[in-house]
């Protein structure tokens, strides 16, 4: 019998049924033994053509399926009282598991990542007494990891002035960077833009979470697109109430992006060739490892 707790899974789906089959057949096969109920949340559009119904009944029991009632894709949320609301609030991506699991942890993952180890086993081993686990930071966009300032490992401790962040972003300016005033204006300085919780795949402590995110507490929620990505508007509130989240490399468990290749899944929902190889690559891997008949 496990001795870790088990968990729920939470995962957002648009378009990609094949990498989405591949992301919790491989889940399943490496940690599925501390998995209780996969939240299947599906985006009230879709890409034409898009069908997910033959794997349903390769999931089980566990599955819950959820469809929101509007489409909000990756558009920010910026009426934050419209979150009073469950019904459109329940529109934010992971939010419905947020709410309705009953277990202490819940996973998210993108519908692109294959896993090839027991991460969630991993993230039960690490996470202890912090509010989530996963890698922190997207430091590739971010000036003070350039600068050799700051990393996933020291983002707690290096607490830089809004002063000290726009000289790094003169020195090392990067994709995103542009924005970083305008984010600081907003908010501070710490932690910088480009930090969060990544939410390819990640461990949340609900038990800690809940309490100060929306709809109990004043965060907004984590898969808001509040700031420059999902999630940095997230963290910087959890961070700043004093909640830390533990780093861990998912690399040697899993790979977002596994079929292109480019880390960047969003990228192929707009480019028919990207996603059509995808597609491509991800049915052979379900045909040859999984058996399916497709």
């Amino acid at each position: 019998m496990p001795s870790r707790p088990s968990v729920d899974v939470a995962i957002n789906v648009y378009g990609k049924p094949y990498q989405t089959a591949v992301t919790l057949l491989s889940l399943l096969k490496h940690s599925g033994q501390w998995i209780d109920k996969i939240y299947f949340i599906e985006e009230r559009k879709q890409p034409e053509g898009t069908d997910f119904s033959f794997l349903y009944p390769l999931l089980g029991k566990r599955l819950i399926r959820y469809k929101p009632w509007f489409w909000l894709w990756t558009n920010p949320f910026k009426k934050e009282w419209l979150m009073k609301i469950p019904f459109i609030r329940h529109a934010i991506r992971y939010q419905y598991a947020w709410e309705k699991s009953d277990k202490k942890f819940l996973m998210v993952t993108h519908n692109d990542v294959l896993y090839t180890g027991d991460l969630l086993g991993v993230y039960l081993d690490q996470i202890g007494d912090h509010i989530g686990v996963g890698k922190v930071g997207q430091c590739w966009n971010c000036p003070a990891y350039t600068a050799q300032k700051c990393d996933s490992e020291t983002y707690w401790n290096y607490r830089p002035s809004k002063e000290e962040v726009l000289t790094l972003v003169e020195e090392y300016p990067g994709a995103r960077t542009q924005h970083f005033e305008y984010e600081m204006n907003r908010r501070s300085s710490w932690p910088i833009p480009e930090c969060r919780l990544n939410e390819y795949t990640a461990l949340i402590n609900l038990h800690l979470a809940r309490p100060v995110t929306i709809p109990q507490g004043a965060a907004t929620a984590f898969g808001n697109i509040d700031g420059l990505d999902t999630a940095t508007g997230w963290f910087w509130h959890i961070s700043n109430a004093g909640y830390k989240v533990k780093h861990v490399d998912f690399d040697p468990y899993a790979t977002h992006d596994w079929a292109n290749g480019l880390n960047s899944g969003h990228a192929a929902l707009f480019d028919k060739n990207l996603y059509k190889n995808g597609e491509s690559i991800a049915k052979e891997l379900l045909i040859k490892e999984y058996g399916l008949k497709l």
